[in-house]
């Protein structure tokens, strides 16, 4: 669904202050504002002021999974952000600044590559998890929602 029609105010980095957090909106596609950002975020959070909401407009390449074929945006839509790649653009930038040359930069994502590869491999021989760590690290409170008066996950009553 659209952005435009899935909330009252499609801009959310304005919602911030109704949580008593500054927000703070950045161009997404540009990494390196995007780092800027991030960076003063953090050290607002390191220096105790609080969390700050920074929200980072993209755009979704593709479709939302592999069964969607993403038919429905315009060619000429993709096209206009195909253009504006992230990874293209920061790749173009640090060469155009000596920062990195073509063989360093595909020596980096050959070992991105092997490192996602690992981690697919750990993934799938590793056991699915038990019901009882349904609902685990997922809530601040650990007694919150999900938990019995037993203080074991609710998850884990088979009537459940």
């Amino acid at each position: 669904m659209s952005h435009l029609r899935s909330t009252s105010d499609p801009e959310i980095w304005k919602k911030g202050p109704a949580f008593g957090m500054p927000g703070v909106h950045v161009d997404g596609m540009d990494v390196l504002k995007v780092r800027e950002v991030a960076k003063e975020a953090v050290s607002r959070a390191r220096r105790g002021e609080g969390p700050t909401l920074v929200e980072c407009e993209t755009y979704r390449f593709r479709g939302h999974s592999l069964a969607d074929p993403d038919e429905l945006r315009d060619a000429a839509e993709k096209a206009k952000y195909a253009a504006r790649d992230p990874i293209t653009a920061l790749k173009k930038y640090l060469i155009e600044n000596k920062l990195a040359n073509e063989g360093e930069l595909k020596t980096i994502e050959k070992k991105i590559d092997d490192l996602v590869e690992e981690a697919v491999e750990f993934a799938d021989a590793s056991p699915q998890p038990g019901r009882s760590q349904l609902l685990e690290n997922v809530f601040a409170d650990p007694k919150g929602f999900g938990i019995g008066p037993d203080g074991r996950y609710m998850c884990e009553d088979p009537n459940y």
